[in-house]
């Protein structure tokens, strides 16, 4: 499998076919996205790691675009730090971490799922054009050290290596005070002096953060990550020359950093907690962030509530799936209904805690006074594969929809991650321009495994 097998779309065509138009004039469904609120979304997390004086992994498994990766790291970034989720991002990203390395920069990339041993060949491969150092694999399982060995032969240097540490999600990962994780750590420590490989330090990644619902959740959930990697950064005995990493963070727990920024600090008890560790950590290790929605958002991550939100928090999903009104029901069941050409194939079903729909119907392209309070609001309610039904997210409403047949609307999705992954471009427009509803690019998003 490589990116011959899944080539993408012609992107001058593409252009062609789409820049100048508006969003009222295009076939749909179609994925759209706001490059100023990507950027806008970057900067913010770029500006908080660092005033915290931290160092900054992103994640590109969201978008897989090579324009957003740029934003993610910043223009003149001169440490690349990227997490992946299949082969394929990295040998894509592999142009762009050629181009920062040409100006100096260090460039390191983590495939973020444990390694199997039908990866290592190929992964080896992408070592060898990108250089010693570039790659660093996620380890939770002594057997994985075979593939470690594997990968030295073939590449011609050792891999770099997380531990997968499990901070309560159990997602993958060792318990950071288990027995495995200590024979672990002792096995990856003997390995790392005898040349087989670098151990950089140790990873989490915790779910459950998803589930947060106010900024002091996010903050403890970002708190319990980092105290487990120091837990088990403590099984490591050795004469490490350079500090290990703690790498932490989803999305919510990133963002939670927001709170307890220097220049804006807040004193909850959550916060101040959160600042302790944050000191704690510092002061023998290299802490890391990680995270990887945060530049597109969607309602999942509005619901986790993670930060202490100045503005409309509605106002950073960057990401938006149009649809189309074919068929009108207001009377069919005793709620009014309509269908749109967006189902399963364009919206995913992915749930949200914070809402029953599958969906949310945005302001644009509805009357000036449509609200997207809950009580007022449009969102799916339900999904078939290639279509789905609009009413209200208040089920006790029965008044008319804001509706006419034919009519184009924007869709901001449940999961950003999942929905984006049914398309194979993006549809790029510019809210801080002064025509926001027209095209002004096309990203390609890559394909495969």
């Amino acid at each position: 499998m490589s990116p011959a097998d899944f080539p993408l779309s012609p992107k001058d065509s593409l252009r062609e076919r789409y820049r100048g138009r508006t969003l009222h004039e295009v076939p749909v469904p179609a994925a759209v996205i706001d490059v100023a609120k990507v950027r806008a979304n970057c900067q913010a997390m770029l500006d908080a790691v660092k005033e915290h004086g931290l160092s900054f992994r992103a994640h590109v498994k969201t978008h897989k675009t090579t324009e957003a990766t740029r934003l993610q790291v910043g223009e003149h970034c001169d440490d690349v730090r990227l997490v992946v989720s299949t082969l394929i991002e990295i040998e894509q990203l592999i142009p762009l971490l050629l181009e920062y390395k040409q100006r100096k920069a260090k460039i390191n990339v983590l495939y973020g799922v444990p390694l199997a041993p039908s990866h290592v060949e190929r992964l080896a491969t992408i070592a060898r054009e990108l250089g010693e150092g570039s790659i660093t694999a996620m380890i939770d399982d002594e057997s994985q050290l075979e593939s470690l060995k594997t990968f030295k032969n073939l590449a011609g240097f050792p891999a770099y290596i997380f531990i997968k540490t499990d901070s309560g999600s159990h997602r993958a990962g060792l318990h950071p005070a288990s027995p495995e994780m200590q024979e672990l750590v002792k096995m990856m420590s003997q390995a790392d002096q005898d040349g087989l490989l670098h151990l950089l330090g140790f990873y989490s990644h915790n779910s459950l953060s998803y589930g947060s619902s106010n900024p002091d959740d996010a903050m403890d959930w970002l708190k319990t990550e980092i105290d487990a990697c120091r837990e088990a950064s403590q099984n490591f005995k050795s004469n490490h020359q350079s500090p290990l990493l703690v790498s932490v963070g989803a999305s919510p727990t990133a963002l939670s950093l927001q709170n307890v920024l220097p220049s804006n600090p807040s004193s909850t008890n959550s916060a101040n907690a959160l600042k302790e560790s944050l000191q704690l950590t510092k002061s023998n290790l290299e802490l890391e962030i990680h995270a990887g929605v945060y530049p597109i958002f969607d309602i999942q991550q509005v619901a986790a509530s993670s930060r202490h939100a100045a503005n409309d928090p509605y106002d950073t999903i960057a990401a938006s799936v149009i649809t189309e009104v074919c068929s009108l029901y207001p009377s069919r069941t005793e709620h009014p209904e309509a269908l749109v050409s967006a189902g399963v194939l364009a919206l995913a079903r992915e749930p949200c805690k914070d809402y029953r729909g599958w969906a949310v119907v945005s302001p644009w392209n509805m009357p000036a006074n449509y609200n997207i309070r809950k009580e007022d609001r449009l969102i799916v309610t339900r999904v078939s594969q290639e279509h789905g039904i609009v009413g209200y997210d208040a089920q006790n409403t029965t008044h008319p929809l804001p509706l006419q047949y034919g009519q184009k609307l924007r869709l901001w999705p449940n999961h950003a991650c999942i929905t984006l992954a049914m398309f194979g471009w993006y549809l790029v427009v510019d809210s801080s321009s002064d025509n926001p509803d027209m095209i002004t690019d096309v990203w390609l998003r890559w394909r495969g495994w």
